[in-house]
């Protein structure tokens, strides 16, 4: 049995990689124009495959059929307007959970990643996972399998980056029309 404490150790010794990429975000456009300011790197605060409540992240694709896939597996309302949008990451130290090295290091199951979270009485292995690492600051993010993307059959992978970890030099900005980004981790 994995609590947040033998979690925390096992990243202590896990292995990390770099990531350099543009990820993907897709979703309903409608709250992203509430506000007279959009904020592409919204969190709020919600538990959800690797967080546990409070715990402030963003959920991208590391492509776009990734990011559509995810949008159409979590939006049952099809008929509303959407907004694809992409971020430039840059950060030093990931856990990478598509790894079976990395997998094996930290004592979890594949099975371990796919456990429902939505409705479990207690936090998931993965919701532990993630709260040791935004509380050790390990890493800035875990880069998992997409669970959208193996439903429809093909091999798609996510990144959940943990606000209060991303710190420079690394960084996440959100691309926009011109050289400066739209929105930016760390401010």
């Amino acid at each position: 049995m994995h609590d947040e404490d033998s979690l925390a150790k096992a990243l202590a010794n896990v292995p990390v990689r770099e990531l350099q990429a543009t990820l993907v975000r897709r979703v309903p456009l409608g709250p992203l124009v509430e506000s007279p300011v959009p904020d592409f790197l919204f969190t709020s605060g919600k538990a959800y495959r690797y967080n546990t409540r409070g715990i402030h992240c963003v959920y991208f694709a590391e492509d776009e059929r990734t990011a559509v896939a995810e949008y159409e597996r979590h939006n049952v309302s099809r008929h509303q307007p959407f907004v694809t949008y992409f971020a430039e990451a840059v950060l030093k130290r990931i856990i990478d959970l598509c790894s079976t090295e990395t997998v094996k290091a930290l004592g979890l199951k594949p099975r371990d990643l796919r456990a429902p979270w939505v409705g479990a009485r207690r936090p998931t292995v993965t919701q532990l996972l993630g709260k040791a690492l935004n509380s050790g600051s390990v890493a800035a993010a875990i880069r998992f399998p997409s669970e959208a993307a193996r439903a429809q059959r093909f091999a798609g992978a996510k990144v959940v980056v943990f606000q209060d970890c991303v710190r420079r030099p690394d960084f996440v900005r959100i691309l926009g029309p011109t050289k400066k980004p739209l929105q930016r981790w760390p401010d």
